[in-house]
């Protein structure tokens, strides 16, 4: 248990308390996204339900009776907290803040839109500067960038709305795209400072750049790889350091996101086989966010998941690639439903995902785009799941699955605003 968290019996959880964790794996319950707040009778009976004790989260939750208070204070006194896991694959550090919504979603996606365009250019162009064998220049990427930063701080929803209809687009250019915004995203989970948010979403930008060096034909193959192959493409790694090491102004920690996003926790990834400890906190969140970001995506060799088998894939992975708590900060950052998804409902009816509820995270606001047949609507009804529990026909209204990106040749981007 970290230090910023309380075990409490579920029977004791009162309203306004911010439940992080729970006394059993989280897809092995109801709740499946682990990390809401108590907000009413009905909350806390499904929590007794389907636990007998719970965490707490210190700094999430709204209130806590004078039962509790002396415990909380304690703990938030301590300096920093542990993530711990089972492999001794540790990483402290100190959450320096829980960020908040400071801007609506609609209002951040019109705001944010030309930037977002302007970085995918520089981005595009930097790539293409470097297949053509020209000096690398960082310096328009950290222009580019900062807009996105406070954008992610602000309301990390518009910025995920984009990193999925990116994927609809080329693989070369929006995966690096993709990383950078689940980067920023991971870095506003963790309460990490702004400076870091934005040397995450350089990191995410350029580990990948030294694919650049290597032969197209490799990188599209669609059949196994031969060993020499494999090697190819390993060492991205090495070109992707010789590439940056012009630039004197890439700090440490976007280095070591550039050298270790295929290092995992138990030793088994490249290029040097750190494990546990030995990969940096920088490292590990590239890591993860490379993976998701690739599974999510349409390549050569596959075909995307969506984003709820990818975070089930995960799960699956933690302990062994990936440091599990950091696992399941990623997940609390995105969620099971990431702003963009598409969505089938319990009732057949087919929608995209526009905002998460931060606590309620299988319950987000919908725009309904195609009817139970799968033929498009005439209307496009926004839906707050939080409030709309029955469809039409007084039946429980839930998420059956979410789709992979581009399903049903449905692009959300033409139905929004």
């Amino acid at each position: 248990m970290n230090e910023k968290e309380l075990k409490i019996d579920s029977r004791n959880v009162e309203i306004g308390m911010y439940v992080s964790r729970i006394d059993r794996p989280w897809l092995e319950s109801p709740f499946l996204l682990q990390g809401f707040l108590i907000n009413d009778a009905s909350d806390k009976e499904l929590l007794i339900k389907h636990s007998q004790y719970c965490y707490v989260d210190i700094q999430r939750s709204k209130s806590f009776t004078r039962q509790y208070r002396q415990k909380a204070d304690l703990a938030t006194s301590k300096k920093g907290f542990k993530i711990n896991s089972s492999a001794s694959t540790g990483t402290t550090f100190k959450r320096k803040r829980v960020f908040s919504d400071t801007n609506r979603m609609q209002n951040e996606l019109k705001d944010i839109r030309t930037s977002q365009k302007k970085m995918t250019l520089v981005i595009k162009d930097m790539l293409l500067s470097l297949k053509a064998n020209k000096k690398f220049n960082l310096e328009e990427t950290r222009i580019a960038i900062k807009p996105m930063v406070d954008s992610m701080i602000r309301n990390p929803d518009a910025l995920l709305w984009l990193s999925r209809l990116r994927q609809l687009d080329d693989y070369n250019y929006s995966h690096s795209i993709g990383c950078s915004m689940w980067s920023m995203a991971m870095g506003r989970q963790l309460g990490l400072p702004r400076k870091d948010i934005e040397s995450l979403g350089i990191g995410g930008l350029i580990f990948d750049i030294g694919k650049t060096k290597i032969p197209e034909k490799i990188l599209t193959k669609t059949e196994v790889l031969s060993e020499n192959e494999i090697t190819t493409i390993q060492d991205h790694v090495k070109y992707s350091l010789d590439i940056i090491s012009v630039d004197k102004k890439v700090n440490q920690k976007i280095i070591d996101m550039v050298q270790g996003h295929h290092e995992r926790v138990d030793g088994s990834g490249y290029p040097i086989g750190l494990q546990g400890k030995q990969i940096p906190l920088f490292a590990k969140i590239a890591a993860i966010v490379d993976c998701y970001d690739a599974i999510t995506s349409n390549r050569s060799y596959s075909k995307a998941l969506s984003s709820q088998e990818a975070v089930r894939k995960l799960y699956e992975w933690r302990g062994k690639d990936f440091q599990a708590e950091l696992v399941e900060e990623f997940i609390q950052a995105i969620g099971m439903f990431p702003s963009g998804t598409l969505v089938e409902l319990s009732s057949g009816e087919v929608a995209v995902v526009i905002t998460e509820s931060r606590t309620r995270r299988l319950r987000p606001k919908i725009m309904l785009l195609l009817n139970a047949d799968k033929s498009m609507r005439e209307d496009y009804i926004i839906c707050n799941m939080v409030i709309e529990t029955k469809d039409a026909d007084g039946k429980p209204l839930d998420i059956k699955r979410a789709l992979p990106a581009g399903s049903y040749d449905i692009r959300p981007d033409d139905y929004f605003l």
